[in-house]
This record gives structure tokens, sequence and C-alpha cells, in this order.
């Protein structure tokens, strides 16, 4: 029955398998070449862990199978998991286009091996069909908000549709003419019991052909729509960033160009990132911006700048090896045309987009690249940054306020006999050094937190030390809103500083500084233990240095920090200092973890106002009011400003109160 057994099917068979194969690494070949032109960076380093995370994520399918999107990641599973074992298959169809008796080692001698592999890809190919059926009820009946109902989608699974039917056809036949005998064959062999042989073999054929054809459209088809990322996943997965929390750095003195403003100055992964973009939405429905109707969605970025590079692909590939900075590319410009600003500025870099991305395609890194551009070479940003950078540039610190009064709360303490040693001051080694930070230092709700760590810092008899008016801002909203000359300038400038001291560990009760401290100053060879405070409360406690004997009679519910949590992976430890606390009473907000929602300040919003939609911390104080907790507690003085504000505007001020954890910690230990 085999069509290529004549000349002219093997003619055809050959035309069509060299023809498909041309089309496919020469699609290949230009998609490789755009990333090959984009910006180095090593992605080539920990191989170990880049090989685990392929087998955890992609092939286990970890991140998809997220509770939060249970039943499509369900679906999506067994039909990735159904691909792999039905490709086996695929081999041995085109195998024996050429060779009629073709088969693996162990797969044809019809042996254990073979017979259990037929079972196998009888189950998945019976999996697979439920499954793409399930996914047009989805797309066409329960309409998810967050999928985008395209032809292209549709498409696709009546491809694999068609691919799964014509070999369960192809089974019966076989099975009928008893020339192979599996599960499912069997079973639609039945189909054929009145019929011929002849008319048995045409039915063969029809389905040898349009399984074929349908193949190779498919393997062509998947380098110009979005499912090229079943090309591209595993190598997105093995390339994925291992570490969270930073930005790559710009060399200011050498750089040619400050920002990405076309295609080829992105990092060639995030060319990779553009092309593994499934439109599944998760990061859409985890954005804080879309989820308060800005006009950012993660997922319109991909397709947006997937389109634009896909439209200049030709004219890229064509002068690959020119000055691509002259190069006059077609539509629109990639900031502020094909993105508008509006959606860039959106961005409060709190990381969800990326933590329920199940390919980990990275969105931060883009968007501050593209904010660098407007920021360095166009001088385009919100006018309150105007005077945050004045602010940072000329006192250290986006109030504004003078440096001499950063130890303003240190000089009153002292006064009241609670001793507040300064570096400056100190002979010799401290084991901590508090790095305040400036909500802590100028901030009135910061400066209560601040007071409450001296404390707590006292009480468990921690040899500290404060930096006082040599301390600056870190750096971070500078950062994170595209001003990296100033950040670099502010870094380099408290590195110095540092250096100057003898200290064990820096503490940081601001995310922000201690994120920036931990993973971004290294660039700059200022390589120091920073911890944060949260960490370091729950290490004294377990230490038995501090003894929470009061109780505070509560009802506690406790925000997720973005820049603690999803930036570094702390979520445990702010938890069990809550739970230290006699009396206090724990519960969460439904949107926690990793899923926690963001407070609105990150990205350098903090300093800007919302204009577009509706206010992020309002939408996570509603939350909160709905628990009905006595007391949101924090672990960031930004949030902690975000939910008190928050609050106050939603009237619950005289019912909910905002704290740090410091501050609970402070009413519970022991006089």
């Amino acid at each position: 029955m085999n069509p290529t057994n004549h000349l002219a099917g093997l003619l055809m068979f050959i035309l069509v398998v060299f023809a498909s194969v041309a089309i496919f690494f020469y699609l290949i070949y230009c998609r490789w070449v755009v990333m090959r032109v984009a910006t180095p960076i090593n992605r080539f380093d920990r191989i170990g862990e880049r090989i685990k995370a392929v087998v955890v994520f992609a092939l286990g399918q970890r991140r998809i199978l997220n509770s939060r999107f249970l039943d499509a990641g369900i679906m999506h599973a067994f039909i990735f998991w159904g691909f792999l074992v039905v490709s086996i298959n695929s081999i041995h169809f085109i195998g024996r286009g050429f060779y009629p008796d073709f088969h693996l080692p162990f797969l044809g001698d019809g042996g254990a091996l073979q017979l259990f592999y037929l079972y196998l890809r009888d189950i998945f190919e019976g999996l697979v069909l439920v499954m793409v059926f399930y996914a047009l009820f989805r797309r066409l009946v329960i309409k998810p908000s967050r999928v985008t109902l395209s032809a292209d989608a549709l498409l696709i699974l009546g491809l694999i549709c068609i691919l799964m039917v014509t070999d369960l056809l192809m089974s019966g036949a076989k099975a009928h003419q008893q020339l192979e005998i599996s599960p499912a064959g069997l079973v639609v062999s039945h189909l054929f019991e009145n019929s011929s042989a002849s008319k048995v073999a045409n039915v063969f054929q029809i389905c040898w052909w349009v399984h074929l054809v349908s193949f190779f459209f498919f393997l062509d088809y998947l380098p110009i729509s979005k499912h090229f990322h079943v090309v591209t996943a595993l190598f997105n997965v093995f390339f994925k960033s291992l570490e969270k929390g930073a930005l790559q750095p710009i060399d200011i003195e050498n750089a040619e160009h400050y920002g990405a403003s076309k295609p080829h100055h992105f990092y060639w992964k995030d060319i990779l990132d553009i092309y593994t973009c499934t439109e599944c939405g998760r990061c859409q429905a985890s954005c804080p911006a879309w989820a308060t109707e800005k006009p950012l969605s993660p997922k319109e970025i991909n397709e947006s700048l997937r389109d634009y590079i896909w439209e200049n692909t030709s004219t890229i590939v064509r002068n690959r090896n020119g000055n691509l900075d002259e190069l006059s590319l077609k539509g629109d410009p990639m900031v502020g045309g094909v993105l508008s600003e509006d959606i860039l500025w959106a961005c409060t870099t709190c990381r969800a987009c990326e933590e329920a991305c199940p390919l980990f395609i990275e969105f931060i890194g883009r968007i501050v690249e593209m904010r660098r551009h407007l920021v360095l070479e166009e001088s385009r940003f919100p006018k309150e940054l105007v005077t945050t950078y004045k602010n940072l540039e000329n006192n250290g610190n986006p109030w504004g306020i003078g440096a001499s009064m950063r130890e303003e709360w240190a000089d009153e303490l002292i006064a009241q006999g609670i001793p507040v040693r300064k570096m400056r001051e100190v002979e010799g080694e401290v084991e901590v050094l508090f790095w305040v930070g400036c909500a802590g230092a100028f901030d009135d709700r910061g400066k209560k937190i601040t007071r409450e760590m001296v404390k707590i810092l006292n009480a468990a008899k921690v040899d500290f030390a404060i930096l006082g008016q040599e301390e600056s801002c870190t750096g971070d909203t500078a950062r994170r809103t595209g001003n990296e000359y100033l950040f670099q300038m502010l870094a380099e400038s408290n590195i110095e500083t540092l250096n100057n001291y003898k200290f064990k560990r820096i503490l940081t009760q601001c995310p922000h500084c201690f994120n920036t401290l931990k993973h971004e100053y290294p660039q700059f060879g200022g390589k120091f233990e920073v911890v944060h405070h949260s960490e370091f409360i729950n290490e004294l406690i377990q230490q038995g240095r501090l003894h929470l004997k009061k109780p505070v009679t509560a009802t506690v519910t406790y925000h997720d920090s973005c820049y603690l949590g999803r930036h570094n992976g702390i979520y445990s430890a702010p938890r069990q200092i809550l739970k230290a606390i006699p009396e206090l009473n724990l519960v969460e907000l439904s949107r926690h973890g990793s899923n926690g929602f963001c407070c609105g300040a990150g990205g350098g919003w903090m300093w800007m106002e919302e204009n577009l939609g509706s206010r992020i911390n309002h939408n996570r104080v509603e939350e909160v009011i709905e628990l009905q907790p006595n007391i949101v507690a924090t672990a960031c003085p930004f949030c902690l400003i975000m939910l008190d504000d928050g609050v106050k505007d939603k009237g619950q001020d005289e019912r909910l109160k905002v704290l740090d954890i410091v501050q609970l910690v402070s009413d519970a230990l022991e006089e």
C-alpha cells in the first residue's frame, strides 16, 4: 500500500520532502540572522542548571501546569507530550517513504518494545484529539479574555487534528490488511469491515498523501506563525536568565547607541523571546497595568515586535553585514510608533509577566532598553521624572532633601540615649552596616520603620552602624526608568564610599535597595553580602537573639513586595516572622506569593502620576478590604506608602492599618 513503491509516487514524495525541508531551513536561517546581528549576551554559563530547566520546565511542563491556568495547562501538556510520542511515528512515516521497511532500533521487530510504543502512540493520539477539541471549545465557546481568537490558531489546531485522524485511519487500514496490528488500528479497522482490499488501499493512499502534505505544510508554517515556539521553546528555556534581579549595564563610554530603537539593538535572547511567544496571555492576565486599564499588554508587546521584525527580516538579512544603525526599516519607528510611549512607561517592572510565562520570556529588560533610548537619546520621559532626576543628581535622593538631613532621625534617637553609631565614627569592622535607604531617612512613615528597626537591632545586641549623610540613593529608580547614566553615577559613588569601611554584611529595609546592592552593584565591582530585614529578623528569631513575647491580637494579611518576592524569591521569611508573634492571626490574600499583585510603585511609578486607567494601589487595597483584616503588613517602604495612600483614599484608615513587619516585631518584643 506504500505510495512510494512506484516511481511516480517516489519522485513526488522526494519533491515534497526536499522542497519543504529547503523552505523550512531557509526560513529558519532568516530568523537566525536577525538573532545573529543582535547584541551579544552570554547564556552559555551554568550548563547543568540549564539542562535541568529544560527537563523540568520544558519537557516536564511544570510552569504550564500552574494552578491558576490548570485546565489550559493540562490541555497543552498532553498535546506537547503527544507531540513527543507521535514524533517517533513521524520519523517512521518519512523513513518508510524512502525505504518501506525502515524503523528505529527495537521498534520494528514485532517485539515487546514495539508493541508498547504502539499502545503509547495510540493513547496519545487519542488524548491529543480530545485536547484539540477542547482547545477549539475554549476558543470558540468559553473565549477566555486573555486568549486571542485567531485564524492562525484555528489553522494549527485543524492541522493537528488532520495529522491525528489520518494516522489513525492509516493504522486501521494496516490492521485490516494484517500489515501492522495496534490497539487503535484494530478499533478503526472496523470501519473497513465491508470494504474490499483495493478500497482500503485507496483510503490508505489518500490518507498517506494528506498526512504527508499536512505534515510538511505544518513544518513550513511554523517559522511564520505564533507556533514557531514548537521549534524555539526548548532553546528559550535553556537560555533563560538564571539571575532574576539584575538589568544589563551599558558601556557608557564606548556604546554606539543607548538603549534599543531598532530590533538589532536588543540582545539575541530578546529576539528569541519574541519568536517564542505562544500568545497564551498568561502574562497579560497577570499584569497590574493591564488589570487597571493601562495600554500595556506584555503579550501584545511580543506580537507587535514580532510582526515588526518579520516585516523587516528580508531587509535585515540583505544588509546583515552592513551598518544596521543607518538602515531604514519599514513601518513606524519601533519606539513611539510600533510601541507607544504610554505602553513603555506603564510597566511597574513587577515581574508578574515573567513569573507567569511558561517559556521564561523576559519583558522587563526589553522595556527598560526602550526607555533608555527615550531618556538618553531622545530626552522624552514623563514630566514628573524631571524633578526626580534633578533631586537624585543634586541631593542623592528622589525627595530632593539635603544630604545633611539624612541622619536627622539618628541624631534624635541619640539625643534620647538610644545608640546609633555612624561608620565615620567607627574604628575597625562592624557586624552590620544598616543601609537605611531614602524612604527610611526622609519619609515620615519610613522613618518610623527605621526607628523600630534600630530598636530591634539593639534588642538583639547587633553590632551595627549607618552611613548617615554619606549614604546616597542606590539608583534603582534611575535605572528602571532608563536613566542608566545617572544610575551608574550613583552606583559608583556608593561603591567608593562602601569600600572605605569594613563590615560583614549590609542590612537593607527596602527591597529595591536590597535588589540593587545585591544583584547590580557587582556589575561595577561592588561585591557585598546583602541581606533584607525580613531574612535578618527571621534569622535573629531562629538564633534566639530576639524574643517575641508580647501578644499582638490582630488579624493580619501580608502583601508581597515584587522586588522581595518575584525578583528575589523571598516569600517565607516575612511569614515566619508574623507566625512567631503571639496571638497574631495571619490570613492570605487571594493573590499572594509568586501570584501577588503589585502595589504600583515599581519601575519609577513611586514618582509618577497614574493618569491612565484606574490606580494599581486602589486595586490591591480593594482586595485587602474584601478580606477584612485589621492590619496589612508589608516589608517594603514603597509598598507601605502606596497601600497607606490607597487605604486613606478608600476611607478605611480608621479600621485598617498599614504597617511594616518591623513595626509588628517591635510591638511584640519583650520589655
